[in-house]
């Protein structure tokens, strides 16, 4: 599989929106995302189009327990924040970024390959901090030709 990466260090960037506690087996990614879709019009300091998905993984994780999951936008401060957002402040660090193509249901095949082969044999390691992917507004996961980044943090 030839994934396109770079390693990348962020700069801490507040973010604003809404999470739910969730399992890959039960997925409710689209709950949250439906909630904050109908509502991110409400954000009225929006930094850009981009999306953020992103989750907070227990620590020593294993496919089966709970974590939560974040549909989020950024924005320049968290003054006059639409009613129920929840806050977010993602700090500094250090990511490995893919650019990936193609629909969101080839996801766990391709995240089975980053953690199980890509990782191991390129001698990174992954860091306690959150994950996320990137996105934009009219970001389609039906599409086969849909863009995004997913961020890993790495030590």
């Amino acid at each position: 599989m030839n994934l396109p990466h770079r390693i990348e260090i962020i700069e801490p960037k507040k973010l604003v929106g809404f999470s739910i506690t969730t399992s890959f087996q039960e997925d409710k990614t689209p709950i949250v995302w439906r909630k904050f879709m109908m509502r991110r019009n409400e954000i009225t300091n929006r930094i850009s189009n981009k999306l953020f998905s992103l989750q907070i993984y227990p620590h020593d994780f294993t496919p089966d327990q709970l974590f939560t999951k974040y549909a989020l936008a950024e924005v320049y401060d968290f003054v006059n924040l639409p009613n129920a957002f929840e806050k977010f402040q993602l700090e500094s660090g250090k990511y490995l970024v893919f650019a990936y193509k193609g629909k969101a249901e080839n996801g766990p095949e391709l995240f089975k390959y980053i953690f199980q082969t890509f990782i191991p044999e390129n001698n990174f390691e992954v860091d306690n901090r959150p994950h996320f992917e990137i996105f934009g507004d009219d970001y389609n996961p039906s599409n086969e030709f849909a863009e995004e980044e997913i961020w890993i943090p790495i030590k």
